[in-house]
This record gives structure tokens, C-alpha cells and sequence, in this order.
């Protein structure tokens, strides 16, 4: 989805014309164009520290599912603690999920596609030791069992219901969940809506039961939803900072919410904000300078890690919820480049034992795996990955999805994408890389 990377920006703050292409961006209709030139151009922000970025997306081909480990054609792997499994003849999947203990590839691989009756989509267990695919699945984008789920929010435009005075389509948003029988899913009522517009749609996360459910410009306000993660019930409403395009996370203690670097308008509301569950209302837990952002955020366990700042030298993590006791370690260079877009694919992954993630190098040929331990701020190399796309530039601007399971890194390289309708080209695999340095 990422395009043009025209120039080098100082990597202490976002390029100077970033609040023009947003504003821009906000126009567009589509999420996916919008998101992108966001991106881009934050890309352009940490080139010269290498950037790992990864974004939402979906859509694709469906052709016979690959479930060998053959390595194709130049690609290179540089270390012996990765086992990958090539899917360059599948274009299946684009999203990588941990659902309790199983590991799930899913799809369509490339073309943007939030999830609706309409669209088709797969799904597939991950063997976490081999890698080998199983419980291969097919059908509605709807049913969230294609995603290890049993509720799941279904967007659907309403083209002829237009929001407010906006002079937009509305969208609106119902809570699937899984039943007896064909097609294996119902549709509850609406539950939210939102103008068609590439900075309103919503996002969402699932932990301890609950689904969460956030838009800043839902019809009524920014607010979060509160869903049993069984039965798709809205169990809560709590009003929100309206913040735009937001980074959120879940942990034991409840909701997180940030804002991202592409977030709009967040001069005001440029702090970390936590909602236990049943809480009535957010509680500001870090207030960032006016107008700064988090360049990324994870959460395990009742702990959260986050990047604070254009500048990102330090790694904040919170060990509570409610006056949270505050730990810093000083942030590796290697690792300051690293940014989170809003609603995509989780750039840094893990828990206490280890944050992971893959920094793209500035020639866009290769991949550099590198480990955190939050504690202590010590950083390992653990592997270098050297996929066969067709050119360099797939690399660069292309989409990751992770997941940390039992202490190894999972790592999703799906299709590149090209033209008007968002064809897979190139290389696609899913990687194991286990940890190499103490």
C-alpha cells in the first residue's frame, strides 16, 4: 500500500508538509489509499534509521493453498534459527493471528477488504513447530470462525443513507457471531456507525472475553464499545477522546488507546488513555507534549511498552493500570526507526520475555530481526531474512504481520501488491525465527 519514498526527513519529526497530505488523504474514500499516503510519507520520516512498518489490508486470489517449506528462486535466509514455509504459489493469506494457543494465517491476501457478507476469505492453523498449514477454510468474511473467533464486526456501506450533513455514504457496523448450521454465522443489529471516510473507520481487539470496539467519529462521538467476545452483546459504552486513526492494544487490565503517527487533530488529546473493564469512563495515564504521538505500543499481560515521541530514545512501560508505576530504558538506535500506522499490522510484538520486530533495511533488500527485552533495553540481532520479491522496493514499502508465541517470533511476508486493483506479485512466506542471543 506504501508508494513514493521521494526524500530523507529528519527522523525527530514528521515531514513539514505531513498535516497537508493528511488533510488530503481525508478526502479520499477509499481506507486504503488514505492510510497509505499517510504511511508514505512517515516512512519518509524514519528512512534513515530504517523503518518497520505494517498496515491493514486484505483481498486477493484464492488459488490451491501451498504447504511445503520449498525456499524459491533468490531468496536467501541468513541464519539458522529460521524455518519458513513459501506460499508464493498461494496468495491466501495477508493476516496473522494468536487466538488462545493456535496460530492462524488468513485472508484474502492483498486487496483491502474490511470484513463483510460479501467478500470471501481463508483460513488456516499454523503448526508452530513446522509451520505446516491444516483446518484449511473458506467462505464468508463474515464468519468469525475463519478468523478463531466467535464474534466478529462486519462493516457494511449504505449507499444510500447518507451521515449527517456530511454528503457521505454511512457505514454501519454489526456484531456476527457464530451459529449452528449454514452459513455458520448471524448478524446481530447495528451497534455503530461511521461516514464513509478514510479517517472514521473503526478499530477493534479482542482479550480476556471481551471484544473492543473503538471509533473516534462514530455517529453520537468517539466512543468504545464493550462486547462479550461469546455472544457479540454490547455490554458497554464509554466516551472517548476523539482521536483519529488511534493505536490500541489489550492487555489484562483492559484498553489502551494512543495516538498513532497519522493520527488527525490530536494536538489536545496527545496522551495515553486506559479503560479497565466495566470502567465507566478513560483514564489519562501519560500526557505527551502537545501534538506528539506514540510511534508504537504492545500489551501483555498487565503490563504495556511503548515508544513515546517523534524522537523515540526511550522505551516506557507501565506495570499497572491506574497511576501506573512508571520504568524508562534507553531505546537501541537500531530500533528508533520502528513506527506503528493506526489499525495495521503490529510493527513491534511480544511480552516480557522479548519484543520483536523486523526493520526493513534502507536498501529494501533485506530484513533484520531484532529482539527487546523491555526490562533491561538490551537489544540482539537474531536473524537477517533476504525474501525473493521482484524488486527491492516490494520490501521496503511492503505489509508484515507477527505474532510472539512460546518465545518465537512469526513472521507474515504476504504478496506485494501492484496496479489499480491490488494483484499479488512476488514473494510470500511465513517465517519461525527463534531466539539466537541470550
Amino acid at each position: 500500500m506504501q508508494r513514493l519514498h521521494q526524500r530523507a526527513m529528519p527522523a525527530d519529526r514528521p515531514p513539514a508538509d505531513a498535516k497537508a497530505l493528511i488533510r488530503e488523504a481525508r478526502r479520499l474514500r477509499r481506507r486504503r489509499w488514505a492510510v497509505g499516503a499517510a504511511v508514505a510519507l512517515l516512512l519518509a520520516a524514519g528512512a534513515g534509521a530504517g523503518v518497520a512498518v505494517a498496515t491493514s489490508g486484505g483481498g486477493g486470489r484464492a488459488p490451491g493453498a501451498a504447504s511445503g517449506s520449498r525456499v524459491p528462486a533468490g531468496a536467501v535466509v541468513l541464519a539458522p534459527n529460521v524455518r519458513m514455509l513459501n506460499l508464493t504459489k498461494s496468495d491466501k493469506y495477508g493476516d496473522l493471528a494468536l487466538v488462545g494457543s493456535r496460530i492462524l494465517v488468513y485472508g484474502p491476501a492483498v486487496q483491502e477488504q474490511d470484513p463483510s457478507v460479501s467478500a470471501t476469505c481463508n483460513s488456516a492453523v499454523v503448526n508452530s513447530t513446522t509451520l505446516a498449514l491444516s483446518d484449511l477454510k473458506s467462505g464468508s468474511c463474515a464468519n468469525p470462525a475463519l478468523q478463531g473467533h466467535r464474534v466478529l464486526p462486519v462493516l457494511t456501506v449504505e449507499p444510500k443513507v447518507t451521515f449527517a450533513s456530511a454528503g457521505v455514504a454511512t457505514v454501519t457496523v454489526r456484531i456476527s457471531h457464530v451459529v449452528a448450521g449454514q452459513p455458520g454465522y448471524a448478524l446481530g443489529p447495528v451497534v455503530m456507525s461511521f461516514p464513509q471516510e478514510s479517517s472514521a473507520w473503526p478499530s477493534w481487539t479482542y482479550g480476556d472475553g471481551v471484544l473492543w470496539l473503538f471509533d473516534a467519529l462514530a455517529k453520537g462521538g468517539s466512543e468504545l464499545l464493550r462486547l462479550s467476545a461469546t455472544t457479540g452483546t454490547v455490554e458497554q459504552r464509554v466516551a472517548m477522546p476523539d482521536i483519529s486513526r488511534p493505536i490500541i492494544a489489550v492487555n489484562a487490565d483492559g484498553f489502551w488507546l494512543a495516538p498513532a503517527a497519522n493520527s488527525l487533530d490530536q494536538a489536545d488529546l496527545a496522551a495515553v488513555y486506559h479503560v479497565a473493564t466495566r470502567a465507566s469512563a478513560p483514564i489519562r495515564i501519560l500526557t505527551l507534549p502537545s501534538g506528539e504521538y506514540v510511534r508504537w505500543m504492545v500489551a501483555s499481560g498487565h503490563s504495556v511498552w511503548l515508544a513515546p515521541g517523534p524522537s523515540a530514545t526511550a522505551v516506557w512501560s507501565f506495570t499497572a493500570a491506574e497511576g501506573a508505576r512508571e520504568h524508562r530504558v534507553t531505546l537501541a538506535p537500531e530500533l528508533r526507526g520502528v513506527l506503528m500506522a493506526q489499525d495495521g499490522g503490529l510493527a513491534m510484538v511480544g511480552d516480557a520475555t522479548g519484543l520483536w520486530t523486523a526493520v526493513v533495511k534502507p536498501s529494501g533488500t533485506q530484513q533484520q530481526i531484532f529482539r527487546l527485552v523491555p526490562s533491561t533495553g538490551a537489544v540482539g540481532s537474531e536473524a537477517v531474512l533476504k525474501p525473493a520479491y521482484s524488486s527491492a522496493t516490494d520490501l521496503l514499502y511492503g505489509k508484515t504481520e507477527a505474532v510472539v508465541f512460546h518465545g518465537a517470533m512469526y513472521l507474515l511476508d504476504p504478496p506485494a501488491e501492484s496496479g489499480s486493483d491490488y494483484r499479488g506479485e512476488g514473494f510470500s512466506a511465513l517465517y519461525r525465527i527463534t531466539p539466537s542471543t541470550a
